[in-house]
Formats: C-alpha cells, sequence, structure tokens
C-alpha cells in the first residue's frame, strides 16, 4: 500500500510539474537557445552530471544513471536568470545606444524515479531545454529585425532504465516538447528602414505554439568503484508550431492591401545532442567531472514561416537564413563533503557560439559564453535540499550591417546573467 501511494505522489508532483512549466515557462527563456538549468545541483557543479547522474535530474542529463537510486525518489525546484546586454548601433554615422529589459524568467524542473524490481527503473521529468528571451524598446534601431523575441518551451520525458550488471546500466526514454514563440518586428512599407524616422513603422506580433516528439538514450559504465563514463544522447526535433500574424498600423495610415492579420506556421529544427561525461571519485567523500557535449546546431539551418494569406507581407513563404554550426559546451564540477550531511559544489563552463559571422540578428546577439557556479546540498534524514549559484559572461561581438535585414553595424558589450537556483528532493 505504502508502495501505491509513493508512486502516486512522485505522478502528482510531475503534474504540478508540468503546470507549473506552462504557466513559468512563459518567462523562461535566456539570452542562449539551449538551457541546461536543470537542477540546482547540477547549476552548482556547473553541468558536470552525466557519468554521476545519482539523483533524480538524471532523466536530464543521463536516466541510465537512475538504476543507482533505491526506492522512490522526487525533485523539484526551480532556477531565476536575470539577463544584461549591451548594443551599440551605428546607422549613416549616428551610434545609439539599447540594452536589453531587465526581466527575471523561472525555468522549473521536477522529477520522479521508480524502482520497479532488480533491473528496471521508471521516471519522468519535466524541465526546460530550450528558451530566448530578448527585448528592446519598440523604437530601437533594430526594431525591424527584432525588438521582441520569446522563445518557451518545456519537456516532459518519460524514460526507462535498465541494469545490465554491476556495471552497465542502458535507458530509453520519449520526449514531447511544447514550444510558443511570440517574436515582434517593425516594417516600413517605404522600404528605407530608417531608424530615426518611426511615422510609417507596422508593427508585427506573430504567436505560434506546437509540440514536437523526440527520443532520448543513455548508457552509463562503472568500471571500478573509482571511476563512471556517462553517454547520453537527445535526438533533433522538427517544429511546426501554429497561430497568428496581427498587424497594427500607425495612426493616419490608410488601410493597404498588405499587413493583413493571417493564420501562420512557424517550422525549425533543433539539433541532434551527444553528451560525454567522465567522473573520478578517489575518495568516497571527494569527486570531479569533466563533460563534453555536442551539438549540431547545423540542423538548425533556417526558419520558414507559412501565410495562409499572402496579404499578409506580400508572399505565403518567408525563410529566414540561420546558417549555424555545430559547437561544444565543456563543462567541470567537483563536490565535497566534509560531514556526511553537507555538500560544497563548485563548477566552469565553457559554452561555444553557434552563429556564424555575417547570420546574426537581434533575437539573439551573443558570443561564446564562459560560467562560474558554486552552490551547496544539505540532507535533513530522507529531505535534500539543494542552492546553487551561477555567473555568465559573454564575449564582446562586432555585427556588420546587412542591407534589407534591418541589421545594423552593431557592437555587443557587457552581455551577462547571474542564475540561483534551489531544488528540493525526498526519498520515500
Amino acid at each position: 500500500m505504502k508502495n501505491k501511494f509513493t508512486v502516486y505522489v512522485g505522478i502528482l508532483l510531475c503534474v504540478i510539474g508540468v503546470t507549473l512549466s506552462s504557466g513559468l515557462c512563459k518567462r523562461a527563456e535566456a539570452s542562449g537557445f539551449a538551457l541546461y538549468e536543470w537542477s540546482a545541483r547540477g547549476n552548482a557543479l556547473g553541468g558536470a552530471m552525466i557519468a554521476r547522474a545519482d539523483d533524480p535530474s538524471a532523466i536530464a542529463w543521463n536516466a541510465a544513471g537512475m538504476t543507482q537510486l533505491n526506492g522512490t525518489q522526487v525533485l523539484a525546484g526551480v532556477s531565476g536568470i536575470a539577463i544584461e546586454n549591451d548594443l551599440t548601433t551605428t546607422y549613416n554615422g549616428n551610434t545609439q545606444s539599447a540594452s536589453t529589459k531587465d526581466k527575471i524568467y523561472v525555468p522549473p524542473h521536477s522529477y520522479f524515479t521508480h524502482q520497479l524490481n532488480d533491473k528496471f527503473w521508471f521516471g519522468i521529468g519535466t524541465f526546460t531545454r530550450y528558451g530566448l528571451g530578448t527585448t528592446f524598446s519598440e523604437d530601437w534601431a533594430g526594431r525591424y529585425s527584432s525588438y521582441s523575441t520569446e522563445l518557451n518551451s518545456f519537456s516532459i520525458n518519460p524514460n526507462l532504465a535498465y541494469k545490465y550488471n554491476d556495471y552497465i546500466s542502458f535507458s530509453l526514454g520519449l520526449e514531447l516538447m511544447y514550444v510558443r514563440a511570440d517574436l515582434r518586428k517593425k516594417f516600413d512599407p517605404t522600404g528605407a528602414n530608417d531608424p530615426d524616422d518611426t511615422s510609417h513603422d507596422i508593427d508585427q506580433r506573430l504567436i505560434v505554439d506546437g509540440i514536437s516528439p523526440g527520443f532520448n538514450a543513455g548508457l552509463r559504465i562503472t568500471p571500478c568503484d573509482e571511476w563512471a563514463i556517462g553517454f547520453s544522447y537527445r535526438s533533433k526535433m522538427l517544429h511546426h508550431a501554429d497561430g497568428s500574424a496581427s498587424y497594427n498600423l500607425p495612426a493616419g495610415m490608410s488601410p493597404t492591401t498588405l499587413f493583413n492579420d493571417s493564420a501562420v506556421t512557424m517550422s525549425m529544427n533543433t539539433p541532434n545532442m551527444f553528451f560525454f561525461g567522465l567522473e573520478y571519485k578517489p575518495i568516497p567523500n571527494f569527486s570531479v567531472e569533466a563533460d563534453a557535449i555536442y551539438s549540431e546546431w547545423s540542423e538548425y539551418s533556417d526558419i520558414t514561416y507559412h501565410f495562409d494569406k499572402s496579404t499578409a507581407i506580400g508572399r505565403k513563404n518567408v525563410t529566414v537564413n540561420k546558417k549555424w554550426e555545430d559547437v561544444w559546451r565543456f563543462q567541470f564540477g567537483v563536490e565535497y563533503l566534509p560531514i556526511e550531511n553537507l555538500a560544497l559544489r563548485a563548477g566552469y563552463v565553457y559554452d561555444q557560439s553557434p552563429i556564424r559571422e555575417g547570420y546574426e540578428d537581434y533575437m539573439l546577439p551573443t558570443n561564446d559564453r564562459q560560467i562560474v557556479s558554486t552552490g551547496f546540498g544539505v540532507t535533513f534524514d530522507k529531505l535534500v535540499v539543494d542552492v546553487s549559484y551561477m555567473y555568465l559572461w559573454m564575449k564582446d561581438r562586432d555585427i556588420k550591417a546587412r542591407a534589407g535585414t534591418g541589421v545594423l553595424d552593431t557592437s555587443t558589450k557587457n552581455g551577462q546573467s547571474h542564475v540561483v537556483g534551489l531544488s528540493l528532493g525526498y526519498n520515500f
């Protein structure tokens, strides 16, 4: 009876996690596209959890690690993300400065794992893998490219793990990802795109959403007590999101044959991702892990929009080239337990930008990123409390103007973010 009760409680917590995700993830985007804030412990370790994978957040990193978890366990929490980025644009010799609007984004996470028998484990998680949040004032100089981008997502990810023997475990999972995009820009019907003249600006807002399937697989190998090796894979996804395009004309402008509201479909790919981790534990209370993540961002070659009416912007199909490139993310984490119920953690991340020169835009004006992180975890009998802090800074970038795109000569500086995480776990 108790066993059934804990299963029901775990499922209930994941349902609550889905509910939180559908609400909070409307503000869960970050200046980067891929997000890795999947638990406070993982945040503190710089994400170095691929080989460790020894708490319920293993579902996100490497679900094969679930075979280390006895009985039934749950973990849930949030990360608060505050972002800053300064841009300087130049047009006809005139220079203007702009900054992203201050916001705090709160992506939640929740996980439930249950040991079915000596060989099989089941787990389900909800977490955010992709997000964008870049907002400027409506009259800023780059508004003809974009002045507001919000791409929100959350994933529901059930997994089954199999313990082949004491050294090798496998996992396989299904991922359903909900994506919602709210994209805003200005059109100048005269074609001048003069950032100093707002009198002709027509406002466009696209709101679309949809659900896409994918899958994931994991492998964890422990050749001896001191070493653990982790591999996991998350498949690319083809996203088709349906919604509407709406237009607001400036006061005094007569109705035109264009810029009429229309249904719209947005299509794009998100990448295959390969995760590699190596953990070394020379003594029982100290461990260090080094990870690498390879993301095939070349799959994100373009975004296509299909308008139901050609009277929206004069044609039904629009393709925006991205031409991103495949990149690596390297992450390192150290964990030390000075006493049995206290864990101290630190991490470092180097994250390459996939954006090619000549394809930059204001949806994501970013570059290579580095992160330092720290945190701690405290255990109270069956309750676990994890707290983390991360500081991220981005490399400055110079962007060259591209005619007809609304992108001006631009310099980005002082890109940074602060991330605070909290997770609560319970072992039944």
